[in-house]
Parts: structure tokens; sequence; C-alpha cells
């Protein structure tokens, strides 16, 4: 009985992680949509980047923070996290503001080409 299966793991130790938090996706645009594209969103399973299984802790703290506020605490993930995100926001049409926009320019800078995955979300280049 593992963590890492789920198998015999209490609830309160993972979490279903939404890559956009669902008040961050709503801030950014889900408002305007039908409770039938809402629920597609929450409950997307059409893209392995979406949805996670993490720590409930990881989960709590990231909360409905954007990448202004909170970035993973994996340094080793954070390239992967910040292209994902990209990817998200435009399958979904969302909106990235200038806050948001800087820090995850700020992070992909800091990645090397064999940090970022290919092929690359839109919107992204390779350098």
């Amino acid at each position: 009985m593992s963590v890492a299966s789920g198998v015999g793991t209490p609830p309160w130790i993972v979490s279903i992680d939404h890559l956009i938090p669902l008040a961050e996706g709503w801030d950014s645009g889900a408002s305007a949509w039908s409770p039938a594209e809402w629920k597609a969103y929450a409950n997307d399973l059409g893209d392995g980047r979406a949805l996670s299984v993490v720590s409930a802790a990881s989960n709590r703290s990231e909360a409905d923070q954007d990448p202004t506020r909170w970035l993973p605490p994996a340094e080793s993930y954070r390239c992967q996290y910040a292209t994902d995100r990209v990817a998200e926001k435009s399958r979904w049409s969302l909106s990235v503001d200038s806050g948001e926009e800087a820090a995850l320019a700020e992070t992909l800078d800091r990645c090397g080409p064999a940090d970022l995955p290919a092929p690359l979300p839109l919107g992204i280049r390779r350098c």
C-alpha cells in the first residue's frame, strides 16, 4: 500500500490538483462560459496536463495562486510547469495578465533547451 499507487491511501494525503486552479480559470475568462463548458473544464480528462495527483499539502500551498505568488517547490519541475500552464491557458482560451506573463517568462528564461518539452506549447519559442 503506497501513496504512489493510491491503494489504501487515506484521501486526505493525496489530492487532485488543477494545473490552472478553478478560481484562476474563473478569473481568466471561464466566468463567461456556459455551465457545460465550466463542467468540462473542471473535470478535464482530455489532456494529461490539466489534472494531477499531488500531496494534499502541496495542493493547499498552491491554492488558487498564479505564478506571481506560487511556483512548484521542486525547481526541476518549474520549466515543465510553466510550459504546461501556457499550453493549458491557450487550450482553454484563458487570459494571462501581465504579472502572470512576466512570472512565466522569468521562469522560462531560466530553462535551458534540454529543460523544455518538445513539442513546445503555442506561444513559446525554443532558443
